[in-house]
């Protein structure tokens, strides 16, 4: 008896489709494979912990402790390969890295204190951070891209007379410096259309001392009475390349 040409076009149709789902399911393990090895990730939801794979993963979890502010932290460190010839080393590196090159860990961060643990399938990194500014602080943090774009942000900010305003700024070029900073905060003052008191003191500090992304410290002491044109500035530099 013969099969009729529609069941064998159902039966070719089939045998098609049955190694293209098998191909997808594979190539879909693989890719879920070799992303951890690009960054840390969160295993928060089952273990309170971050995890990672290679160094810049392990640098990557220590800087996300320092955004989110946290005190301790747990690190675990899988099929790891170290850089320095061993993971105890690599995570002293690492941690000054992250508090001396990093410019918020710069600004933020006194010291990591941590103690390294290896089990039989992982390195389990236990870091305690200490700031040396309230660590709510960070959250005030305003990041700019460049710091063309300190002046613009602080005439919105000047009325509510800070003390303190902290800048993450992206890009920082070869010509920028405190004293462009001091001169963008008078920038900001002078197109100011509502009378303030006047601004004895600009105090600017940049963290780290050099590099291309840089945390700008900028200090403001308020004079007494109010003025709409701006009086004598005195600007202290400090930290200034």
């Amino acid at each position: 008896m013969k099969t009729p040409p529609r069941a064998l076009g159902l039966a070719l149709a089939l045998s098609l489709a049955l190694p293209l789902t098998g191909c997808g399911s594979m190539l879909e393990r693989s890719y879920a494979s070799v992303t951890p090895h690009t960054q840390f990730y969160d295993e928060s939801a089952i273990t309170s912990t971050l995890g990672a794979e290679n160094y810049q993963g392990l640098v990557s979890a220590l800087l996300h402790l320092v955004e989110e502010g946290e005190e301790t932290g747990v690190i675990r460190l899988y099929q790891y390969s170290s850089v320095t010839g061993s993971a105890a080393s690599d995570v002293d590196q690492a941690c000054q890295e992250a508090t001396r090159e990093d410019p918020l860990g710069a600004y933020a961060v006194d010291y990591i204190r941590y103690d390294v643990q290896q089990t039989a399938s992982y390195y389990e990194v236990d870091v305690s951070l200490t700031y040396r500014v309230a660590p709510e602080e960070l959250s005030q943090v305003i990041s700019v891209t460049a710091s063309t774009a300190v002046a613009g942000e602080l005439q919105d900010l000047l009325p509510h007379r800070p003390q303190k305003v902290i800048f993450r700024i992206g890009y920082f070029t070869a010509e920028d410096s405190a004293e462009t900073l001091r001169q963008a905060v008078e920038e900001a003052y002078d197109a100011q259309t509502i009378t303030l008191p006047p601004l004895e003191e600009i105090t600017v500090n940049l963290y780290p001392d050099s590099g291309q992304q840089r945390v700008a410290e900028i200090l403001l002491t308020w004079g007494e009475g109010t003025t709409s044109v701006p009086q004598n500035f005195l600007g202290t530099l400090e930290n200034s390349p």
